[in-house]
């Protein structure tokens, strides 16, 4: 009943709404997006919105596409954010190219459908969040949806049932939806060390312990490893203040303890000669090899969107993804698809580098937090993504557009200065006696 009240409270408030404030309807499409409510309330929660055969996440969508275009469109000034977004806007068009060369297929359709979805909402939520205040709120949805279902994965759990590795999550099976994990879970923390709010610091921390407790019991050894990852770069980046070493020493604690002895076993086989691995590392280190065949012979537009299964099993017998999201890129699309995609994650974490460091002026010190949040991100996402197929992981790329976002608020900061010292020095001018200045 909770679920229920829930999204239909959101998905009414977000309809009606987002047509005179298309921000509150693109957070709520957000949030839809990174809970999938079908998923987490399945046993009381309709498949669409009143059985119309719309779900819910459209039924705030058309609205809040509405709302923006009557708002016009935002703020598109975006300054260094626009070589990533340009990456994101080639990648999905060249996914649209390779279906066209290679053949329609249903499943390549609903997978272009999903980029082209995810995009649009990307450009929109860029183009309207033009404030700190915006920024922060869009950041705690990501921690709260997150964390939310860590939260009802961990209850299940510890009531005997192992959701997620019985019947995984959203469609995602439990190697999928662990490396999301590792995303919200540094989410989660970074949002922790950025609060001063006592009672925010300690639900953000409590969210990504949780997440980190779901990616142990899910046995992903990729999830692991991602984890494993982000816990090395976070304290890497983070200032060694006492209070950052503390809290940095009290998390690490805490993940120590439930590393139990189960997930243990599962991790350290990954790193087990090549005749004792078990079938599903060896399976993708087959896989893997295939894959860098078939970029050879179709680098241009590959075999097409997923076709690869099919294609796979026909010609080397292996009737599985390519369980790389990287490879799966480039045999699905093509190599140009690959690199686009590459240069919408590589150039959003390296352009996080100078606000990392404080080099640049900023609006807010929490941008600095949030910038390192996004840098260890992409890069714990993008280890852990060689070893699963992840079709278009939302939270992996809402969480860079929050690095697009942080990248428009120094640029509109920096031209906001210019426009000062512009002004300040025409001021001294006419105070010197420059009559001819205007």
């Amino acid at each position: 009943m909770k679920g229920y009240l829930f999204v239909y409270t959101l998905t009414i408030l977000g309809m009606f709404c987002s047509l005179f404030a298309p921000f509150l309807g693109i957070c709520v499409y957000i949030l839809f997006a990174v809970m999938s409510p079908n998923a987490l309330w399945y046993y009381s929660l309709d498949e669409t919105f009143l059985n119309s055969g719309l779900g819910f996440s459209e039924v705030v969508a058309y609205p809040t596409i509405i709302g923006w275009f009557l708002g016009h469109c935002g703020n598109l000034n975006i300054g260094k954010a626009l070589l990533p977004l340009t990456c994101l806007i080639g990648y999905t068009l060249w996914v649209v190219f390779s279906s066209i060369a290679t053949g329609w297929n249903p499943m390549g359709q609903v997978q272009i459908l999903m980029n082209i979805r995810l995009l649009l909402a990307i450009i929109i939520v860029l183009s309207l969040c033009d404030t700190v205040r915006r920024l922060r709120l869009l950041v705690w949805l990501l921690v709260f949806g997150s964390g939310f279902i860590a939260y009802e994965l961990n209850v299940s759990y510890l009531q005997g049932f192992n959701r997620l590795q019985m019947t995984g999550y959203a469609g995602m099976d439990n190697n999928f939806f662990a490396v999301s994990m590792v995303v919200g879970f540094v989410l989660a923390l970074f949002t922790g060390l950025s609060e001063k709010n006592i009672m925010l610091k300690g639900l953000a921390f409590f969210a990504a312990l949780l997440q980190a407790h779901v990616i142990m019991f899910s046995m992903s050894r990729g999830g692991m490893l991602g984890l494993l990852i982000a816990v090395i770069l976070t304290f890497m980046v983070i200032p060694k203040t006492s209070m950052n070493v503390s809290i940095f020493g009290i998390i690490f604690l805490g993940l120590f303890l439930l590393f139990g002895e189960s997930a243990q076993e599962r991790f350290f086989s990954a790193f087990e000669n090549m005749e004792d691995l078990d079938g599903s590392a060896q399976s993708r280190l087959y896989s893997w090899a295939n894959c860098a065949i078939v970029m050879k012979e179709r680098p241009v537009f590959g075999v097409g969107v997923s076709n690869w299964v099919h294609y796979t099993t026909s010609r080397f017998g292996l009737p599985i993804e390519a369980h790389s999201t990287w490879f799966q890129a480039a045999v699905d699309s093509g190599v140009p698809a690959l690199l686009s995609l590459l240069g919408y994650f590589g150039f959003s974490a390296l352009r996080m580098l100078p606000i990392m460091f404080g080099r640049l002026k900023l609006p807010d010190p929490r941008l600095q937090i949030y910038a390192q949040m996004v840098f260890v991100a992409v890069i714990s996402y993008g280890i852990s993504a060689q070893f699963v197929s992840l079709y278009a992981m939302e939270s992996v790329f809402y969480t860079i557009a929050i690095g697009l976002i942080i990248l428009k608020l120094v640029w509109l900061q920096k031209l906001a200065d210019d426009q000062r010292e512009t002004e300040e020095m025409l001021t001294q001018q006419r105070e010197m006696g420059y009559s001819n200045v205007r």
